[in-house]
């Protein structure tokens, strides 16, 4: 609680937000017997809930049997394949998602506890939001704005569901010293982007995930090696991913110019911003700016 005048007998706030996640490939599926998905990875999240009859996952080589209500969650990078098992058709929910809040995804990558049984605490804080997405992936109407809120309120409960659960977890282990160094290196990048238009102003260098390392005592390689580690992509991978969502919200500004984005954002011209920008995205800074004003 901040601080308030005197005649303010109490204020609350809720902390500023500021994340970002895609969703992408989210199903039902109901196959028969003899299905099977060949041994594959992707740099997603992902969760699969069995609904009906029974499958085997096999995650870095290691087997695991769902039946119905049991849960996979996976991390970017994992090995992994599947199949229907026994003499029934199988039905199961997937859904891989990425998510940029450094917290909740610091904890996806730490969990390596990828099966979730029907009764367990992950599997039962989650059922609720995937049970309305189910529904939701299922309603012919989805595409309609109103459903589309809803889809996000689900996600969200999801988030919730999964953070809650592995921060329990988490809590009661001593977190590593990579963990750490990673957060320390994710909070500098973070606060580098967030002032990136001030350092520009006064003529001074942004912070490069060069000069953190160095101050931090450790090598690129061991920076690379360990940041990777806990958040599923390289600190550059990472601080491009910071870079972007910068630029899409003071695009969304409409008294900024492209050209003056460009300065506050350190790009020496705007040319290198708008193919930087249509790399990240696959269109010009323009044409994302059109969708939100004619």
């Amino acid at each position: 609680m901040e601080d308030i005048p005197e005649h303010m007998r109490k204020k609350y706030l809720l902390p500023d937000m500021d994340s970002t996640f895609r969703l992408f490939a989210a199903h039902w599926h109901a196959v028969d017997r003899n299905w099977k998905y060949p041994i594959h990875k992707h740099p997603l999240f992902e969760v699969n809930l069995v609904l009906s009859g029974t499958q085997e996952m096999i995650v870095n080589q290691t087997s695991y049997i769902q039946n119905p209500g049991d849960i996979m969650l996976l991390g970017p990078g994992d090995v992994h394949e599947s199949k229907a098992i026994g003499k029934e058709n199988m039905t199961y929910y997937c859904l891989h998602f990425d998510v940029d809040e450094r917290v909740l995804r610091e904890l996806l990558c730490r969990n390596k506890t990828y099966f979730h049984a029907s009764n367990s605490d992950l599997a039962t804080a989650i059922q609720p939001a995937l049970d309305k997405l189910i529904k939701l992936t299922k309603d012919e109407a989805a595409q309609r704005v109103e459903s589309r809120m809803m889809i996000l309120s689900a996600l969200f409960e999801l988030f919730a569901g999964i953070s809650g659960t592995l921060s329990k977890r988490d809590s009661s282990e001593t977190v590593p010293r990579m963990s750490q160094v990673a957060s320390q290196i994710a909070a500098r990048l973070e606060l580098a982007v967030d002032q990136t238009e001030d350092e520009r102003l006064e003529g001074q260098d942004i912070e490069t995930i060069e000069s953190i390392a160095a101050e931090i005592g450790y090598s690129m390689s061991s920076v690379n090696r360990m940041f990777t580690s806990v958040y599923g992509v390289s600190p550059r991978q990472y601080m491009s991913t910071l870079m972007l969502k910068k630029s899409k919200l003071l695009l969304m500004d409409p008294e900024l110019t492209i050209e003056t984005i460009s300065a506050k954002l350190g790009y020496n011209n705007i040319a290198h911003f708008s193919r930087q920008f249509k790399r990240w995205t696959g269109e010009s800074p323009s044409s994302f700016r059109g969708r939100f004003y004619k």
